[in-house]
């Protein structure tokens, strides 16, 4: 599993340093633009991962990349945990980076000035630190769902095909997730548990770290069955 991880970080490393310092830019911008740091932070630590998620399984299927890679001292196992390692420490550096980069657009805009007009939703007192750490948390939780239905697809039927069948199982979970429950996915819902979440802080970090917890779980979950689809495909 160490030796995959290492693998995937060493053929993305390029490619990484690119991701952040590109996003880095496009995260001020976006801050700016849409006048709040929460924001951008979220974009940035969901962008990061899931660019990182297509690109390497992509690289797999260049230049016979992931039927050469079965002739290492790997087994298959190995493979799809390390896999899921790899883009597991880049969502949680990603989420971490984000927050680093709101934390120092903040300070600039404070010593600037967080009087000016164009900068009036990006002061301190407008993120305030608990909506920050809950953007970064549920966007994290929403990489790993995604992740988590993705992967188990790409180890199947690698990455090309797989990206024919990734947007039906989302659409078909979330329409199974909205039947469930039956709550009708309308903006008034939406609006009550927002007001629900940010109204008290205690309901907030359960909801949050509940979410959270729930997702690295179906992660965990996710990994196992990916290993066991990776183990009976054929090349």
């Amino acid at each position: 599993m160490k030796a995959m991880m290492i693998s995937d970080f060493c053929v993305m490393k390029n490619a990484l340093l690119q991701m952040v310092g590109i996003l880095a830019v496009v995260g001020v911008v976006m801050a700016w633009a849409m006048d709040t740091v929460v924001g951008a932070a979220a974009a940035v630590g969901a962008m990061v991962p899931f660019m990182y998620l297509f690109s390497v399984g992509s690289l797999d299927e260049q230049n016979g990349w992931e039927r050469f890679r079965l002739t290492l001292p790997l087994t298959r196992r190995q493979v799809v945990f390390g896999r899921y390692g790899s883009t597991a420490v880049v969502a949680v550096a990603a989420a971490v980076g984000g927050l680093i980069m709101g934390a120092l657009v903040m300070l600039a805009v404070g010593v600037m000035g967080d009087g000016a007009a164009w900068a009036s939703g990006l002061s301190a007192a407008q993120n305030p630190p608990e909506a920050l750490l809950a953007s970064a948390a549920l966007t994290l939780t929403v990489f790993l769902l995604g992740a988590a239905v993705a992967l188990p697809l790409m180890a199947r039927f690698g990455m090309t095909k797989a990206t024919r069948f990734v947007p039906l199982v989302v659409v078909v979970a979330m329409a199974f997730g909205v039947v469930a429950s039956d709550t009708p996915l309308s903006s008034g819902v939406l609006a009550e548990w927002s007001a629900w979440v940010t109204g008290d802080a205690l309901h907030g970090a359960i909801v949050v770290g509940g979410a959270l917890l729930a997702a690295a779980v179906l992660y965990v979950v996710s990994a196992f069955v990916a290993a066991k689809l990776y183990e009976k495909r054929e090349f």
